[in-house]
């Protein structure tokens, strides 16, 4: 029986031990062991009845009976695994885990109403918006006009339900209200219009960040990283199938011996290809350069959003400055 092969995979020899006396041993978990091996025994003796399945369900038996044994503390020589791939584990977890956890926040801009939580003054302004539908309707004769003025209403309930579009239509409907001709008026429709092209910019940022870093970023969560867990998963599930054997040959009768050898040599190879194959698809989900690429677009797009912002509000703010200095200057001079 091999001690370990080139790729460092420590593989315990097998060999049948003479049974010795472990008088400091827990009397519970001798019962619940005994108990847990009756059993199994009593499965894999009706399963001797139900060709063909009889092989695959012994297998299943062995393994549960392996993994109750380790969970009981009652196990021996439970098969190591090489320290490189231990701590290939610890890395893929952090990577999963650190990229689980930017997906929990950025799934915010799959909807675009993420900030615009005033769900009852929305409401109030809808009430607003009806009684002046119906007032309009009753006052605009032309056909024409009356269809000029529903497609805009059409296009206001259109615009998405966001922060900066819900200031916007307030601020539009107070221009209006007060009138574009007076100063306020003015102001408002300025920023009105300027608030509208920002947030649509908004808008637009958080479709590129969807598309272009959400998307791929749960790609990568359902695909490398995904191979890797379900490797690592087939990895256990061989080891408890090689323990087994071992612990099958430890105690097989001298006429079953070499046929208990052979199955633990058969272990053995599965138990060593299952390791090299995970240790691969875990190197590749660590070296995948996705994630950087991810993460600049991510940047790109909150980049791209503020710019654009910073370039509207630039050019609003002068004019404001302009009409508020105005407007301060007439009210000195009316009352001093």
């Amino acid at each position: 029986m091999s001690q370990a092969n080139n790729d460092g995979i420590k593989v315990i020899d097998a060999e049948p031990a003479p049974t010795t006396n472990t008088a400091n041993s827990n009397n519970a978990f001798q019962g619940a062991n005994a108990i847990l091996n009756n059993t199994l025994d009593s499965f894999a003796n009706l399963s001797s009845r139900l060709n063909p399945f009889t092989q695959k369900l012994n297998k299943g038996l062995g393994q549960v009976r392996q993994f109750a044994q380790e969970k009981l503390g009652t196990a021996e020589n439970i098969t190591e695994l090489p320290q490189e791939y231990k701590d290939l584990e610890k890395r893929v977890d952090a990577l999963r885990s650190v990229q689980a956890n930017l997906l929990k926040i950025s799934r915010t801009f799959n909807s675009s109403s993420y900030d615009y939580p005033i769900q009852i003054q929305d409401s109030l302004i809808g009430i607003s918006n009806t009684v002046t539908r119906e007032i309009q309707h009753l006052t605009i004769s032309s056909a024409a006009d009356r269809s000029d003025v529903e497609e805009q209403q059409q296009q206001q309930q259109q615009q998405p339900n966001t922060l900066l579009h819900g200031l916007s239509r307030v601020a539009a409907q107070g221009a209006e209200s007060i009138g574009i001709e007076e100063p306020l008026g003015t102001a408002l429709f300025k920023y009105s219009t300027i608030t509208s092209k920002v947030a649509d910019a908004r808008v637009k940022m958080d479709r590129t960040i969807v598309e272009k870093f959400n998307k791929p970023m749960q790609a990568t969560l359902n695909s490398s990283l995904d191979q890797a867990l379900k490797a690592r998963r087939h990895v256990q599930s061989i080891r408890l199938t090689l323990d087994a054997c071992k612990s099958r040959y430890r105690s097989a009768r001298p006429e079953k011996l070499e046929a208990a050898r052979l199955e633990v040599e058969q272990a053995e190879d599965q138990f060593v290809a299952a390791v090299e194959e995970a240790t691969h698809l875990m190197k590749t989900a660590l070296e995948n350069p996705e994630p950087f690429r991810n993460l600049a677009d991510l940047v790109n797009a909150q980049l791209q959003y503020f710019k654009e912002a910073q370039e509207l509000l630039s050019d609003l703010a002068p004019e404001l400055d302009e009409i508020q200095v105005t407007q301060e200057s007439l009210y000195r001079n009316n009352h001093t």
